[in-house]
């Protein structure tokens, strides 16, 4: 799986609904419980072209100061990655930023977050279930 297909297209309906595109998000909070998930998801999110998330990464552009800080909370990982509360853990970080109530976390004059979560495996494809939420103020 070098792709992240549903999260592509469950990104691209929430672009669509909400009226906005990856370049007018503030901040993100995805579902990082791997490694290369983080990378593979800057692609599918469209925060960069295919093969070029390593240079986003590289660049500083997803580190809190960043063009699009991504995970200011620390990640999944950071948390333990409590799985029936990934997606509202997202969801309360991005509200936090959004009311500039984040402390040391703030992502500074934060408007619109993205939260992304999935679920689920699909032999040999991609996840069963993802899940994207646009928040703006």
């Amino acid at each position: 799986m070098t792709e992240a297909e549903i999260t592509a297209r469950a990104a691209l309906l929430a672009y669509e609904q909400a009226g906005v595109g990856p370049e007018d998000l503030s901040l993100i909070e995805l579902h990082d419980a791997f490694t290369i998930s983080e990378l593979l998801y800057y692609e599918a999110l469209g925060l960069c072209k295919r093969g070029e998330a390593q240079h986003l990464l590289r660049s500083g552009a997803t580190s809190l100061g960043g063009r699009i800080p991504v995970n200011p909370s620390g990640g999944l990982l950071a948390k333990g990655h409590p799985p029936g509360a990934t997606g509202v853990a997202q969801i309360v970080e991005i509200c936090e930023q959004l009311q500039h109530r984040a402390g040391k976390r703030q992502v500074q004059g934060a408007r619109v977050g993205l939260s992304q979560v999935t679920g689920g495996g699909i032999w040999g494809v991609d996840h069963a279930a993802c899940s994207i939420h646009i928040f703006s103020i």
